[in-house]
């Protein structure tokens, strides 16, 4: 279930009430961004937005940058009766729209994990917002107006999986990011009624510009993310 992203260090690696296995390791899983689902409806009724449609839709969204920069996963889980916790942070400015770039691994043991839980951390930064988004608004008239998203607010996503069975080899833990969900219970005039700026009217958002548009789509961020984990 959904729930309220290349430099990188392994901070941390918990083994609770088990000692210390230092044998290689052959069974690893690396981390992926993908996002999905780009372009969407912005319809006058709210229950209209956000279904999918072909990019330049009159009455759209169409997202063409997506970049994400997360502070800090967490990993954890139930191996073999113990809980394991793994840390990995410096996420820097993953292009989501590059779906085979891979960021950062990290080792495992073969087995069976259950309760798995990965928290992703998002933290407030002047220089490199957590979640940047570029794309275009096409009004009903047809209209294309630029549009830039700057997300900058410290977030905690949770994300689940229940079980997982692992031997040999590489996994990935792919992190999905459905745009279309963002602009879910959103009005067109959301986006219509806002401030614009330059000559090209573009609609910018952010904390402290079209403030009423920010809360609104950071509110909906954790509920455009899922995970799931496949082997390579």
């Amino acid at each position: 279930m959904k729930r309220s992203l290349l430099k990188l260090s392994v901070i941390a690696l918990l083994f609770a009430s088990c000692a210390k296995d230092t044998t290689t390791t052959e069974t690893s899983l690396k981390y992926s961004f993908n996002a999905i689902n780009l372009s969407s409806t912005l319809s006058t009724t709210a229950s209209a937005s956000g279904v999918v449609v072909a990019a330049g839709t009159n009455g759209s969204i169409n997202w063409t940058g997506v970049s994400v920069n997360v502070s800090k996963i967490e990993f954890s889980a139930s191996h073999t009766g113990t809980n394991t916790a793994v840390v990995v942070q410096n996420f820097t400015n993953v292009n989501a729209l590059k779906p085979d770039s891979l960021s950062g691994k990290i080792d495992l043991k073969a087995g069976v994990y259950e309760k798995i839980q990965f928290k992703l951390t998002m933290t407030e930064s002047a220089t490199n917002p957590p979640f940047i988004l570029t794309g275009t608004y096409t009004e009903a008239s047809g209209t294309k107006i630029p549009v830039i998203v700057q997300l900058n607010q410290s977030k905690l996503i949770s994300l689940e999986v229940a079980r997982l069975e692992v031997d040999k080899g590489v996994y990935i833990a792919k992190v999905t990011l459905e745009l279309n969900a963002l602009v879910k219970g959103l009005v067109a005039s959301d986006f219509g009624q806002t401030t614009r700026i330059g000559a090209d009217n573009k609609i910018v958002v952010n904390s402290t510009t079209n403030r009423a548009l920010y809360e609104k789509l950071t509110a909906r961020l954790s509920s455009v993310a899922g995970i799931s984990i496949t082997k390579q």
